[in-house]
């Protein structure tokens, strides 16, 4: 009840601070199906990543956030009721990830940072195989999802917003469908799925990988 009815408010609020500290612009929307389960993976480099998704995607999501946010007085309270849940990093979290997975399956949209932590360097960190399982579990097509120059206005480390001093952009990219998959055992699936959403990325960001 609390997220319908502050939804419009906190959505203008945070939209226009997008637009004021970096001048947002997105494009690709159309690549999102309307109906259906999808995943939302973009790059992760800043704090404001998810504000970034959250004022410019065609369709509203749910997010899958690190557990110690939700620990934070206030932030925790805001997440829990703005459609987020925790996964506990570290360790496989089978009850974040069955619920993911129910969530895909009833057609809801699911925002997952597939590099699994925040880059401190800007590049791209090696991704982890769950939005990709997750993919292949549901049915769901994976979304990927270049931001540029979030961190101009979060950089790494930091607490309070700047302006920035180009313009922040969300591009979504062509729907990666895990059907083109199904002719591989589950393994082989996962690693070629998470392949083709790393080298998305790199080509939606412009980013190097950094393997280290």
């Amino acid at each position: 009840m609390i997220y319908f009815l502050a939804y419009p408010a906190v959505f203008a609020v945070m939209r226009l601070l997008m637009r004021v500290l970096g001048r947002l612009r997105s494009s690709g929307e159309a690549n999102v199906p309307r109906r259906g389960g999808v995943l939302y993976c973009p790059n992760h480099s800043s704090d404001c990543d998810p504000v970034a998704i959250f004022v410019s995607a065609p369709r509203r999501c749910w997010m899958i956030g690190k557990s110690e946010l939700f620990d934070i007085p206030r932030l925790g309270w805001f997440f829990a009721h703005f459609q987020a849940f925790p996964i506990k990093r570290g360790s496989p979290d089978r009850a974040a990830l069955r619920r993911a997975e129910n969530l895909l399956k009833s057609g809801e949209a699911l925002l997952l940072f597939p590099e699994g932590r925040l880059s401190e360097d800007g590049c791209l960190q090696t991704l982890q195989p769950g939005a990709a399982l997750l993919s292949l579990r549901s049915g769901a097509p994976i979304i990927p999802i270049g931001l540029r120059n979030t961190n101009c206005i979060v950089p790494y480390g930091a607490v309070s917003p700047r302006r920035s001093p180009y313009p922040v952009t969300v591009t979504y990219g062509s729907p990666i469908d895990p059907r083109g998959f199904a002719h591989l055992s589950r393994g082989e699936g996962v690693s070629a799925m998470t392949q083709q959403l790393s080298e998305a990325l790199a080509h939606l960001t412009g980013l190097n990988l950094n393997l280290t």
